[in-house]
């Protein structure tokens, strides 16, 4: 096992389309699966309004942002955890890119997801969320 590069962790971070957002409400650690997108500075992701994620960062905006990979028999992995604050989108434009960087992640049109923006931009209970890939770490095994 090392230590993944810098640019290792990058390149991870834009290949996959899935990862793990980890909140904390009161003393409690909470996580949801989910995907991103990823512009190189920013991940890109969200919760379903008004739930208990959207209020984890509401009260506390501290997160962890996981991403791995394993074979069976766990002699080949890699793992990156990216540590920072979540800043909460809700201008349109801000929404907008969020949701091309998700489209854009999973090799589909960046307008794939446009159609969302407006309800998401609308709802004040929304949790379209950027998260600086700023302090970040990885290890990997196998490669």
């Amino acid at each position: 096992m090392r230590n993944m590069s810098h640019k290792e962790i990058i390149d991870f971070i834009g290949y996959f389309t899935w990862g793990t957002l980890i909140g904390v409400e009161g003393d409690r650690p909470y996580a949801v699966e989910l995907s991103y997108g990823f512009d190189g500075t920013y991940i890109y992701c969200g919760s379903m309004p008004g739930g208990r994620m959207a209020r984890c960062i509401r009260n506390n905006d501290n997160v962890a942002f996981k991403i791995c990979e394993s074979d069976w028999s766990y002699s080949r992995y890699r793992a990156v955890l990216v540590e920072g604050r979540a800043e909460r989108m809700t201008s349109r434009e801000d929404i907008m890119h969020s949701v091309a960087m998700i489209a854009r992640q999973r090799k589909l049109p960046d307008n794939a997801f446009a159609g969302v923006v407006g309800h998401l931009a609308d709802n004040p209970k929304s949790n379209s969320l950027r998260i600086a890939a700023a302090a970040v770490g990885g290890k990997i095994a196998g490669y």
